[in-house]
C-alpha cells in the first residue's frame, strides 16, 4: 500500500519535498561529501593536520589555517634509506627503500625547497655510538692528533710561540 502512494507522486513533487526536508541541513564540515581522491588533494593543499582539523570543525566554528611545520628526517632502515616527513610533530613516510644515490637526489631536492633536513639516529646507531665513545674513554691513546696546518706553523714561527 505504501508503494502505491509513492507511485502517485510525480518527480517534481518528490524534489520539492526533498528540498523542504533538507532546507535547514548543512554538511558537518567542508570536507563532507568529498571522494577519496579529493580528500587526498585537500591533504596535499592544506597539509594533513589542517585537513584533519577542517574535517572536525563544524559549520558554526571558524576554521583558521595554520602553516604546518615540516621537518624531514632520514635514517637507515632494513632495506635501504627511509625518509619521513614530520608535519607538526606527526610522522608519515615520505620515501622508502632508497639507495645512497636516490637518497642524495631526494634530500638535495628537499633542501632546495628550504625544508629542514636532519638525520634520525636509530636505536642501533645510538648503541653503536655509545659503545664507540665508551671504548675511546677507556683507551685514550686511540685518539688521533690533528695534523698541524702550514699556515699556523708559519704563524708560530713568526710570533715565536709554541702551542
Amino acid at each position: 500500500m505504501v508503494d502505491n502512494a509513492h507511485d502517485d507522486l510525480t518527480e517534481e513533487q518528490l524534489e520539492r519535498m526533498a528540498e523542504k526536508l533538507l532546507a535547514g541541513w548543512k554538511p558537518a564540515s567542508a570536507l563532507t561529501g568529498l571522494d577519496a581522491q579529493e580528500l587526498r588533494m585537500a591533504q596535499r593543499l592544506l597539509g594533513r593536520s589542517n585537513s584533519e582539523r577542517l574535517a572536525t570543525t563544524g559549520r558554526t566554528e571558524r576554521f583558521r589555517y595554520r602553516r604546518p611545520n615540516h621537518i624531514i628526517e632520514y635514517y637507515q632502515a632494513g632495506w635501504g634509506w627511509q625518509v619521513d616527513l614530520l608535519e607538526n610533530g606527526r610522522r608519515q613516510t615520505f620515501k622508502a627503500e632508497l639507495n645512497d644515490e636516490q637518497l642524495r637526489i631526494v634530500l638535495s631536492a628537499i633542501r632546495a625547497k628550504g625544508v629542514p633536513v636532519r638525520r634520525f639516529e636509530t636505536e642501533g646507531e645510538k648503541l653503536d655510538r655509545l659503545e664507540r665513545e665508551r671504548r675511546l674513554e677507556a683507551n685514550p691513546t686511540t685518539f688521533k692528533e690533528r695534523p698541524k696546518s702550514a699556515r699556523f706553523d708559519m704563524l708560530y714561527d713568526v710570533m715565536d710561540i709554541r702551542p
